[in-house]
């Protein structure tokens, strides 16, 4: 009998232990097919420095990765740059093209820019699908010297305190752990010590910040019982609420071991007895671990080798017994391994107008050399303009994966003694975050796009509507043109809500576009076409700054320098790297007929008669037609084919026939079926005129014209040679506090390369800063910031 009893307690518990994991495989499986649904991106920008003077030109480098793998990205082709000001108002906007997770571009700062904050921020169309959180952002500060700004006093924002239980739970009769993050008006930490009193004004805890306003402090809070924080910041004194006491639940504490181990304790109520509790650690939505647990007697502990980790934040979720998450906490490992980068000066002091040079040497820790992509800046190192907080390392592996403004994030990377762990557990307590909803992630929540990644070029929205009606058109066609001599066409059709997206190569012009329906018939349909900027914007919040007094005679001397550069170097600092696609959409035409190879005729209609025998033209009651004859069997197809003039779709062939011959330069004939989205065309018409603006004059009247701005051309960076003594010895004034800028740096298979460039008539400081990222197609993508300083005499 006892055996059976035994063999029964056996099948009863590997019964339960079944249970356990197949509930746990099905959470995790279900993490697995949301991740893989979502893919994200992430985008750092590496500008040349972050303060300038109106006037002045903002040169940036920027790197697309995968945001779980932190690998280059090639999904998207198209970048949007915005400068906001302290409204959210966008003051600039262009865009780049990404090539091989990278793309690089710049903007002159225009003169009527007010002086104050500015947000630089960077997205793509993939990422306007999430959260505006996601975006890159990054602090820029512009003076204008030569617009008067008005007298105004920075604005005073009231110092504040908040608290944060650790796992974001704060249940009677557990011990927990409470971080707190006290702030001044500009949002910076501010050192504070205070008490935690209860509602009879007990003292329950006294604490006191450890870094830039953060700590922590351990409490067991009572039932029916209110706590408040009592403290004195900036001369006021402050009386804070603390979270309020649940009657029940779960609390979770995290305590890194130093066998390099996490330990999680959680502790809950006495209604969670003998329930199944599950554990899962991720890593950027990559499953690092996962657990099942039993709460015994209020308790249970799970282990977590570091090792199993990915580099960075990686987010610890516990689940209830229903598989719903209870408790979350974040915690931080250090990059098993760093690229090696040096950056080295063939001298550490200059006199003006010499020649610097730099090596550039990178290799892995086990010292194989490491090809990749890198920016490097060089620039003047003042009181106005020291070296970035942000980096790409710090960015991606840090910044990215929580939420708000970090303060000094390389102090958290760089230092690992008690003190610093301590402020960076406190950290990960008071600003935590994940890219994703756990909601979404349980109940199976399919993916539902609004964008679609521009993998080829740009994508420009719209909306049939019914004019008459004013409702949504599905199912219908339209043409989107953008005219001129390197015209652009896209062809497109409605979905079942009206929306309509039309699909580019890249367009470096900026110009208009041409919208309009497929069909004559449609003339009842308007189409509406919607901003590619994002209208959503973060909480960020910047606040207002007035130019100091001590600080005017340097602004004096740096406008002077910039009016100067502007005056004599004016015209090197506008030439470009000009990219120009003249291949029509459908690639080479099946015949070609350059109208100046022929003797010239009075009218249309004779040219296509006389020479363009692969178009047959044929008149019925004073209209005109087009036939174009199919390559393949001969014969001349039944339908219309699509006709172009200098990039414009004219549905009548007799504007074409009424056109001046003379100022026509070539015709091409595609001479088969074409499909180009959901539309299909029985052989494509293209004339093309000499200036490349005829097809304006012929817009029909129905269509939509909207001012386009194409992607921006690269701008060349200016950097004057004194490689003679003549050129030393000119008098021309130089300026520059940016000695060097280059966004393409590869090191190659030898992982090395070799910058040269000048000083200026400037004397001081200059920082040398190089960022990028290795392209180790086998290890995970390394990133890096160094810099070395370079005095000039």
């Amino acid at each position: 009998m006892k055996r059976c009893v035994g063999f029964f307690i056996i099948l009863l518990n590997t019964g339960i232990v079944t249970a356990q994991d197949l509930a746990l495989d099905n959470l995790v499986q279900q993490f697995r097919q949301y991740q893989s649904g979502n893919l994200q991106e992430k985008l750092f920008v590496h500008t040349d420095k972050t303060f300038y003077l109106a006037g002045e030109t903002v040169w940036f480098k920027m790197y697309a990765v995968d945001a779980s793998f932190h690998k280059p990205l090639t999904t998207s082709r198209i970048a949007y740059i915005e400068m906001l000001n302290k409204d959210l108002k966008p003051v600039i906007q262009t865009k780049i093209s990404i090539s091989n997770g990278g793309g690089s571009g710049s903007f002159i700062l225009p003169g009527f820019l007010p002086s104050g904050n500015y947000i630089f921020r960077a997205y793509t169309s993939w990422m306007k699908n999430y959260p505006v959180d996601f975006f890159y952002e990054q602090s820029i500060r512009i003076v204008n010297t030569l617009k008067t700004t008005p007298s105004i006093k920075a604005e005073k924002w009231p110092s504040a305190i908040q608290f944060f239980p650790e796992g974001g739970n704060f249940v009677s009769g557990l011990p927990a752990k409470m971080a707190f993050k006290a702030t001044d008006g500009e949002g910076k930490g501010l050192e504070c010590m205070g008490i935690i009193v209860n509602q009879h004004y007990d003292t329950i805890a006294a604490f006191q910040s450890l870094h830039d306003g953060m700590g922590s402090f351990l409490m067991t809070p009572e039932k029916n019982t209110v706590y408040y924080a009592v403290l004195r910041m900036h001369d006021s004194l402050i009386k804070q609420k603390l979270p309020d006491v649940e009657a029940n639940g779960f609390v979770m504490r995290v305590q890194k071991e130093g066998s390099g181990q996490w330990n999680i304790t959680v502790k809950a109520s006495d209604d969670f007895n003998n329930t199944v509790v599950y554990l899962l650690t991720q890593t950027r939505q990559l499953i690092k671990n996962a657990q099942a647990g039993k709460v015994i007697k209020g308790e249970v502990s799970f282990l977590i080798d570091e090792k199993d980790l990915g580099d960075g934040i990686s987010t610890i979720t516990l689940f209830n017994q229903l598989r719903r998450p209870v408790c979350e906490r974040l915690i931080f490992k250090q990059p098993a391994e760093k690229l090696l980068i040096t950056a080295k000066a063939d001298q550490e002091e200059y006199f003006q107008r010499k020649q610097v040079n730099i090596n550039l040497i990178s290799m892995s820790g086990a010292g194989i050399p490491q090809n990749g992509n890198y920016s490097m800046s060089v620039f003047l190192i003042d009181s106005l303009q020291q070296v970035p907080e942000e980096n790409i390392y710090s960015y991606f592996l840090f910044s990215s994966d929580l939420k708000g403004r970090i303060e000094s994030p390389e102090y958290y990377i760089n230092n690992t003694d008690k003190t610093s762990k301590e402020a960076l557990d406190n950290l990960l307590l008071t600003q935590g975050w994940r890219r994703f909803k756990w909601d979404d992630v349980l109940i199976n929540k399919k993916p539902s796009f609004e964008y679609i990644p521009e993998i080829e070029g740009p994508v420009v929205y719209g909306k049939i509507i019914n004019k008459v009606s004013g409702l949504p058109v599905a199912n219908s066609g339209a043409f989107l043109s953008i005219p001129g001599s390197d015209y652009a066409f896209s062809s497109a059709t409605s979905n079942e809500s009206g929306n309509i997206h039309f699909a580019f190569k890249d367009i470096y012009k900026s110009n208009f576009i041409v919208v309009q329906p497929a069909m004559v018939k449609d003339s009842n349909y308007r189409i509406d076409i919607t901003s590619t900027w994002s209208d959503k914007f973060s909480s960020t919040v910047l606040n207002t700054w007035v130019v100091p007094k001590e600080k005017e005679n340097i602004l004096l001397n740096r406008s002077i320098s910039n009016q100067v550069e502007n005056t004599y170097s004016i015209s090197k600092k506008r030439q470009y790297n000009t990219v120009s696609d003249t291949t029509s959409f459908y690639g080479k035409p099946d015949r070609l007929y350059l109208l100046d190879d022929y003797t010239r005729f009075q009218t249309m209609e004779e040219v296509f008669r006389e020479y363009v025998n692969d178009v047959r033209i044929r008149k019925e009651k004073e209209k005109f037609y087009f036939r174009v004859r199919d390559r393949l069997f001969g014969l001349y197809f039944e339908e219309d084919p699509l006709i172009l003039l200098d990039g414009i779709p004219l549905a009548d062939a007799s504007k074409i026939v009424a056109l001046d011959p003379f100022k026509i330069k070539k015709i091409e004939v595609l001479m088969r079926k074409y499909y180009l989205g959901s539309s299909a065309f029985e052989g494509i018409v293209n004339v093309k005129s000499y200036s490349g603006e005829m097809g304006i004059t012929q817009i029909d009247p129905n269509a939509l014209v909207v001012a386009y701005e194409g992607l921006q051309q690269q701008r060349l960076f200016y950097s004057p040679s004194y490689l003679s003594q003549n050129k030393q010895d000119n008098h021309m004034p130089d300026f520059r506090n940016v000695l060097f800028w280059s966004p393409e740096i590869s090191t190659g298979p030898t992982g090395q390369s070799r910058l040269t460039f000048y000083t200026s008539d400037l004397k001081g400081k200059f920082a040398v800063i190089v960022q990028g990222i290795s392209a180790n197609g086998i290890l995970s993508i390394k990133c890096f910031k160094v810099y070395r300083f370079l005095w000039i005499y």
